[in-house]
């Protein structure tokens, strides 16, 4: 996983250089090009000519340099609160990073369908918006697709039929489910291991059409349907190996190349998530396993020594020769038991990454903040 505060510093340092340009144009205002013509007759010059001092007007030249001042302060107090936020974070590896909430836990949840909607307008001119979502973004051969269809507004008392369908290349695959909307919504769902779908496509559609006094509103949503080329075998209950707390991963796949597996570590007892986990190594032959590490200050931050529970396991094989495109695995169970340990089991080491120092220390200097 990429640590997201990375990306941050290397956009402050585009920032400054913009800065750095902008700054330098209002410091040095446009120049008009001077003509010396060499021929001319030397002139002599009145004293009345020239500008009083009284007359010199400095009131605009004051409040470009108060502003400069005022930007200034500005973009050091941006860079100060990109350097907090990459000291607090640079703390962890980026592959066992703490969750500090739930509502956080929502971008560590893996192959999630985001769904679709379009607004529409209801027959008093009340606002509706029209909507579908599926319960994952990619499915395997066996999978349920579970589908929501909601109208959203002032629409309890709505009588209207809904229909739903599958499609690839704009024509209908599979018809879904038909029925009628109850308080808004209707639910349906296509079991792949009892339908015939040989024939579709990666890419499909789902497609909702409500029908209601000669209206029709129509939504539909992308997701995939793919082949799965792994499946998670086993899960240790992890061991402690100096400051880490070790979990393999085994997954049998025909496949060879880079795999890597993502996780959330939860607290089996107060169901809370603790940890991002992420993990990648190269599987070939025997070598079919995949260790997840979480180190203990990450533990230490949600303060829960176990028992634990592993979910949200995504096996994904990384882009590689021949064809250079990701492909997927999937886990068969919801949830995977690992075992407690007490803090005192682990080494007090803590992370350190010499990279990580030293963007934060140039984040540092450019914020004017000076640390020993």
């Amino acid at each position: 996983m990429m640590r997201p505060i990375p990306f941050l510093a290397t956009v402050s340092v585009a920032l400054m250089a913009i800065y750095g340009v902008v700054s330098l144009f209002q410091m040095n205002p446009t120049v008009k090009s001077v003509h010396f013509d060499q021929t001319a007759e030397p002139q002599s010059i009145d004293n009345g000519d020239l500008p009083q001092s009284s007359n010199i007007n400095t009131k605009g030249h004051t409040q470009n340099l108060e502003a400069n001042m005022l930007q200034d302060k500005a973009f050091q107090r941006s860079v100060q609160s990109i350097a907090a936020s990459y000291a607090k974070q640079s703390r962890f590896p980026a592959s066992s990073m703490p969750i500090p909430d739930r509502e956080a836990l929502q971008k560590y949840i893996p192959n999630k369908s985001f769904g679709a909607s379009l607004p529409y307008e209801g027959p008093n001119g009340q606002p509706w918006r029209f909507g579908l979502k599926t319960n994952k973004f990619r499915y395997f051969h066996g999978e349920q697709i579970e589908i929501f269809v909601q109208l959203q507004g002032d629409s309890q008392q709505v009588n209207a039929n809904v229909s739903v369908s599958v499609l690839a290349n704009r024509e209908v695959i599979h018809e879904a489910g038909k029925g009628v909307l109850s308080n808004g919504q209707f639910i349906t769902q296509i079991d792949t291991g009892k339908v015939d779908t040989k024939n579709w496509p990666s890419e499909i559609q789902v497609m909702a059409i409500a029908e209601m006094n000669g209206e029709t509103m129509q939504v539909v949503e992308t997701i995939r349907y793919d082949v799965s080329i792994a499946d998670v075998k086993s899960v240790g209950e992890g061991t402690v190996e100096n400051e880490y707390l070790v979990i393999p991963v085994s997954i049998d796949t025909e496949k060879t190349g880079y795999f890597r597996i993502t996780g959330v570590l939860f607290g089996a007892e107060s169901d809370k998530p603790l940890i991002s986990l992420e993990g990648k190594s190269k599987v070939q032959g025997n070598n079919n396993t995949i260790l997840l590490k979480a180190h203990r200050d990450a533990l230490l931050v949600g303060g829960e020594e176990g028992p634990y529970v592993l979910k949200h396991l995504w096996v994904e094989k990384m882009p590689g020769p021949p064809d250079f495109s990701a492909a997927f695995g999937q886990s068969h169970e919801s949830s995977y038991p690992i075992s407690k340990h007490s803090f005192d089991e682990y080494s007090a080491a803590s992370y350190e990454d010499p990279s990580a120092e030293r963007s934060l220390e140039f984040l540092n200097k450019v914020s004017g903040e000076v640390h020993d």
